[in-house]
């Protein structure tokens, strides 16, 4: 089954004007919501790890690891069940309400990022294979900064955006079919973009470099703008830079949502009316 990028953006808009209700209630769940959560720990600020970055050896954090790390694993379930609630939203043949979709969600987008954690913590493992193979850890150690340890860097990139790119579908698989499960999901991904791996995978790693370059791009005006006004946190200026993160922050999440539903539109057989009407 071929996957044509034209037609997937398209039905990715259409999708967006059909939906859009939905898609801004659950862009709430899973990114303001998330985004507050995360703005109450001190860690994740901006100035603090700027702080950091200029004095390493002073203070600037009190508290235990444990409070930030179980904070991103709450703001992680958030997150990905406010997908699979998006994607059941958009793409099921009938909609059961909100409250359904995000209990259907916390459930499935559990089970979701579990089956992404160990499929790339597997395929992370065995990238480190040939390292140890060949030249031993210590030995990669002391190459780390050099040109070969640079390329094997742009090498994983490329395989995982890769792989990101035929597993696409997944999420928005689930979602349509209301599965709970992600493993065959993955594999109905595999299967339907096969035909169109390579231009999914230019369409996916353009698309990382324009998230990167709009994340590199904030992370400087916002340190530029911390650096000016060192003296005076909570400036309006510095306030405004928050709403900029929140509106990039939102803008990937529904290009995340929209992008995989409409590919997965787009690998569906169009259907002539007299079969519909039949």
């Amino acid at each position: 089954m071929d996957i044509e990028i034209r037609r997937g953006l398209a039905e990715a808009r259409g999708l967006a004007a059909e939906h859009w209700r939905p898609l801004l209630a659950y862009a709430v769940l899973g990114v303001v919501v998330p985004y507050l959560l995360l703005s109450s720990e001190p860690i994740f600020d901006l100035r603090t790890v700027m702080a950091m970055i200029v004095s390493p050896y002073s203070a600037h954090v009190s508290g235990s690891v444990a409070g930030p790390l179980y904070l991103l694993g709450i703001v992680a379930v958030l997150a990905a069940g406010a997908m699979l609630a998006a994607w059941n939203a958009i793409l099921a043949e009938m909609r059961e309400g909100y409250v359904s979709e995000i209990m259907y969600g916390m459930v499935a987008g559990a089970a979701f990022l579990i089956g992404n954690i160990l499929l790339y913590a597997g395929i992370g493992m065995l990238a480190v294979l040939p390292v140890v193979a060949t030249v031993g850890i210590y030995e990669w150690g002391e190459l780390a900064d050099g040109l070969v340890s640079e390329a094997y860097r742009l090498l994983l990139s490329l395989l995982g955006t890769w792989i990101g790119a035929r597993l696409c579908l997944t999420g928005a698989i689930m979602g349509a079919a209301g599965k709970l499960e992600p493993v065959s999901a993955f594999a109905e991904s595999w299967r339907l973009t096969r035909e169109a791996q390579w231009r999914l995978f230019a369409f996916y790693f353009l698309y990382g470099l324009l998230a990167a370059a709009a994340f590199g791009g904030l992370v400087l005006l916002h340190g530029a703008v911390i650096w000016n006004n060192a003296q005076e946190p909570g400036t309006l200026l510095e306030t405004a830079m928050g709403f900029g993160w929140l509106a990039l922050f939102v803008a990937w999440f529904l290009g995340q949502i929209l992008f995989a539903a409409g590919f997965l539109r787009a690998a569906q057989p169009h259907v002539a009316a007299s079969e519909v009407f039949a």
